[in-house]
């Protein structure tokens, strides 16, 4: 089944996603209503500060006579008395108006937060760390701050002093009742965020399941597959990294368990394979157009070990809307082609019998024939001689084919030694045959492994020569044989009239006999061709280190 962690992802940061949202919104509302306090409370701080310093100066013009003390002292008993009218703004918001004296900061006008009207104000240390507003505006210094005030609690307060009578003002409010709207709104924010959540969750669930049930089947139903398949399942990205090996492959190539996982393909093939495979990858992911994608091919594989063995592997482009994959079919060859060359062995072998009974049997016979043809031939008189020429001519040309047909049905004895000098010998003889010219070009001697394999290529290359001749009505051929990187390449190349490319699935027989053949001897073919522009037949085998040739 298919874990519903993703789908327990998704919830998570569609909540996370909300609240998010909900706390920014909250905090820039929160930013903007402390901005605002702050500026009200400095025009507040300001009026009054005017306002009393405008009383004080009536004040002194009207007892310009009097003591500028009991002066003061009037004006601060008006102020104290338009206080005590005045309940404060908010919950929280007053004035408070002080005076310093030494070290101490003693008010002049009562709390709003005093138990009592009446109760006397206590003074405060003016280097402690209360009341630090206060202790600014008497300082000389106008503003806005967040500090504690003469209770020890935090409020946003702005101060102006009050030069003219020494004194410092400041206009405050708890910062916790300025919080306390936000902290409900965000509660509440925060519990209907939730609720929504909550219920588009179980209706997501409620519309998702039956798409995660099919996901799940189609997800076992693959898993059972190919855990199961006796060929091997093989999922590579486009960068040629393995995302899924299943057991078969895992078996197959000699790995243990997800050792492949991460790995790169070109670990599964030969090394000339290997060094054009990211080569192959990304001219079909350009162009589109690949030699194996969608039809399968025989190819050669190679095992941890380093051994190599025959495969038939089929490859499939998997496209979606977020990944990209290639999927390959892995079928081991070994004993489909061990098989194979024993039944290829048994009609090879009832040719090499009758061909040898012809030769031997028959050919004799016809021979003996011939001799006394040739001895009448001799003795006959004249009216008898022509007769007995046509005879002696005629048994001759039975010889002769008799001997034609044997040598056509005991199977050519090529060895690896001799393959270059026995493709020679057919060129020289289909040419000599044809009249047409054929050029055989020797780029490099090269060493066949053993004599099976000289023998399939001798055979391709007979079969690639008739089929130029017969069907493609090619009037030049060329043939070619040397390196390709580090293998073998057998090239048989015509200027006939060719062929669809993309109708090679239905090949005629002489194409799908060398198919079988390279695959006999893990190697590849690779045919091109086009109507009336020739065709192409190129064959790569393994060839032999030199080193080990030199070694023997």
């Amino acid at each position: 089944m298919i874990q519903r962690q993703p789908f327990n992802q998704l919830f998570l940061i569609m909540a996370t996603a909300a609240l998010l949202v909900s706390a920014i919104s909250i905090f820039s509302l929160y930013d903007t209503a402390i901005e605002q306090h702050r500026l009200r409370l400095v025009e507040t701080v300001k009026s009054q500060a005017r306002l009393i310093e405008a009383v004080a100066q009536f004040d002194n013009r009207d007892g310009a006579q009097s003591d500028p003390a009991l002066v003061s002292q009037m004006t601060l008993e008006k102020v104290a008395a338009a206080h005590r009218e005045f309940e404060g703004f908010g919950d929280s918001g007053e004035f408070v108006l002080a005076r310093r004296d030494k070290d101490k900061i003693h008010f002049v006008i009562n709390y709003r937060h005093l138990q009592s009207q009446f109760e006397s104000p206590r003074p405060i240390p003016f280097s402690g760390r209360w009341a630090e507003p206060m202790r600014l505006a008497l300082s000389g210094k106008s503003g806005v701050t967040t500090a504690l005030d003469y209770r020890g609690v935090q409020v946003l307060a702005a101060h102006e002093p009050v030069s003219i009578l020494n004194l410092g003002l400041v206009a405050k409010m708890d910062l916790s009742e300025i919080r306390k709207p936000f902290i409900v709104t965000g509660l509440l924010a925060f519990g209907m965020t939730i609720l929504v959540i909550f219920v588009a969750s179980r209706l997501f669930i409620r519309v998702s399941r039956p798409i995660e049930q099919i996901i799940d089947q189609q997800a076992e139903t693959f898993r059972t597959l190919a855990e199961t398949a006796r060929e091997g399942i093989i999922l590579a990205n486009t960068t040629g990294v393995i995302e899924y090996v299943n057991p078969a492959a895992e078996q197959l190539f000699g790995y243990k368990p997800r050792e492949l996982h991460g790995a790169r393909l070109n670990c599964l093939m030969p090394r000339e394979q290997s060094v054009a495979h990211d080569g192959y990858i990304q001219r079909y992911l350009q162009t589109g157009f690949g030699s194996i994608i969608g039809r399968g091919r025989q190819l050669v594989a190679k095992r941890k070990d380093g051994s190599r063995f025959p495969i038939h592997l089929s490859i499939g482009d998997i496209r979606t809307s977020q990944v990209r994959l290639f999927a390959g079919v892995i079928r081991d060859m070994s004993e489909q082609q061990q098989l194979q060359r024993e039944i290829l062995e048994i009609p090879m072998s009832e040719q090499r019998r009758i061909g040898q009974e012809l030769h031997d049997g028959l050919g004799q016979q016809l021979t003996g024939l011939g001799m006394l043809a040739t001895s009448l031939l001799n003795k006959a008189s004249k009216p008898e001689h022509e007769l007995a020429s046509r005879l002696a001519s005629g048994l001759q040309d039975a010889i002769s084919q008799v001997r034609a047909l044997s040598r056509g049905l005991i199977p050519v004895d090529i060895d690896a030694e001799g393959f270059i000098a026995a493709l020679e010998i057919l060129v020289a003889e289909i040419r000599t045959q044809c009249n047409m010219p054929i050029v055989l070009t020797i780029k490099e001697r090269i060493h066949i492994p053993d004599n099976s394999s000289a023998l399939h290529l001798y055979r391709i290359a007979q079969e690639a020569l008739n089929n130029a001749i017969k069907h493609a009505e090619a009037s030049r051929i060329e043939i070619s044989i040397g390196r390709a990187g580090e293998r073998g390449c057998l090239a048989i190349c015509d200027n006939g009239r060719g062929f669809d490319n993309s109708a090679q699935t239905s090949a005629g027989l002489g194409l799908r006999i060398m198919q079988h053949r390279c695959g006999m001897i893990d190697a590849e073919l690779d045919i091109r061709s086009s109507r009336e522009q020739g065709t192409e037949i190129r064959c790569y085998f393994t060839v032999e280190a030199i080193s080990a040739k030199n070694n023997r």
